[in-house]
């Protein structure tokens, strides 16, 4: 069995990637050790830049049709504006990972260029010397493995990523876990209007030894509505021991979530963890690609994921394309994709992990955070920036940061 690609992952870094490489006519075998539809833990809110990138794979017209309201503004504890419009659309959608990769999964099934295999894990990468060229895999809870070849592996497989793992991918710009987040759906929560991603800040959590704490309400698919609390990571500990209380009693403290969610509760399971490491993984070597959160990952609290997901899937196929058509060489092409990759995520990294904060005086921070709630536009910015309507780093950068204190904010169309 030979391929052009073999995609390990098969939710939205992984899909995405397969259909961009079948859509420019390559074989892709697309593995997952999961069934499908099925959940995973996920922040679930994306952007139109993510949207751009499903109507380039062909399967924006679902997603759209999902019963899930068009988020129109981004209410956060440092920022509260409108998303910008851009391409005709001017919303955030937050739909359940067990419907959003399906219709993606779907879509590489429908692919006559993929082979899709779910309930398979890999177990091993096969090599010839120091190149990856393919893989052995088995039907979970089988023993019969089967081998499989290609030009590249590519790991779409998680932070905890076995491919990264197996290849011994390098990790730099390390930063600890900053939180522990914990989410529930709860059914008929009032949306606001017009409806908006909401999060609030609470001062503390004595109980669990939280200095701090944050919940979120984004309203979703199926009348239902994703809310989220978390607590600085130190706290995790004394916070899972009963998390159903604590995560009940959290969100009750927070004036405006609480206010929201009444005497409800969840539909179903709390899902959460405190394994949420921050990190940049080297993504490219001979044979291999990382892709999603294989490549990089960072606290979900500014709500990235699926976008960063999405974009980096466009920079590593096109990279590829590039070597692979002969416009460059193929190590040449996924060397740009590292440094379009890292330039890519770098801003809302530095901004996520309060890496960006350490170049400023807390006076200045403050004098920032001020500006926000009193400039319009400085706060319209920053909800593009989040949202990659404009380059991030046009906001969330030192010269940026700088400017917009001396006056300076870019303008968002």
């Amino acid at each position: 069995m030979n391929y052009d690609a073999i995609v390990v992952g098969a939710r939205i870094a992984g899909a995405t990637t397969a259909l961009l490489l079948a859509r420019k006519g390559y074989s892709v075998l697309l593995l997952d050790q999961d069934r499908f539809p099925s959940g995973t833990l996920s922040t679930h809110l994306f952007f139109t830049d993510t949207m751009e990138v499903f109507e380039r794979i062909g399967v924006l017209d679902r997603v759209l049709a999902v019963d899930a309201p068009r988020l129109k503004r981004l209410k956060f504890p440092y920022v509260d504006a409108p998303f910008p419009l851009r391409d005709g659309r001017d919303f955030a959608l937050c739909i359940r990972r067990e419907v959003l990769d399906e219709i993606l999964v779907e879509a590489a099934e429908a692919d006559e260029r993929i082979d899709l295999r779910t309930s398979t894990r890999v177990t091993d990468l096969v090599r010839d010397g120091e190149r990856v060229t393919g893989v052995r895999f088995r039907p979970v809870g089988g023993a019969e493995e089967t081998e499989a070849t290609a030009r590249i592996v590519i790991g779409a497989d998680g932070r905890n990523s076995f491919v990264a793992r197996e290849v011994g991918a390098e990790t730099y710009n390390d930063v600890p876990a900053l939180f522990a987040w914990y989410y529930a759906y709860f059914r008929d929560v009032p949306v606001d209007q017009p409806p908006s991603a909401l999060a609030e800040r609470l001062a503390g959590y004595p109980e669990v030894g939280a200095e701090y704490g944050a919940s979120f309400v984004f309203p979703a698919d199926s009348g239902l509505t994703l809310i989220g609390f978390g607590v600085q990571r130190s706290a995790f500990d004394a916070f899972r021991h009963d998390y159903r209380h604590h995560f009940m009693e959290g969100i009750s403290r927070v004036p405006g979530v609480a206010a929201r969610v009444g005497d409800r509760q969840p539909e179903g399971q709390i899902f959460g963890t405190g394994d949420l490491p921050n990190f940049f993984r080297t993504p490219v070597g001979p044979g291999w690609a990382l892709v999603g959160d294989a490549g990089s990952h960072k606290d979900p609290h500014t709500v990235q994921g699926i976008g960063d997901a999405t974009r980096s899937a466009v920079l590593l196929t096109d990279s590829l394309d590039c070597g692979w058509s002969g416009k460059s060489k193929e190590q040449d092409a996924l060397a740009r994709y590292h440094a379009a990759r890292d330039a890519d995520l770098t801003p809302m990294y530095d901004f996520t992990t309060f890496r960006l904060e350490t170049h400023f005086t807390e006076e200045e921070w403050q004098e920032y955070s001020r500006l926000t709630w009193e400039n319009e536009r400085l706060a319209r910015a920053r909800v593009a920036a989040i949202a990659h309507a404009i380059p991030p780093e046009q906001v969330y950068s030192v010269d940026a940061i700088r400017a917009a204190l001396n006056g300076v904010v870019p303008e968002v169309g």
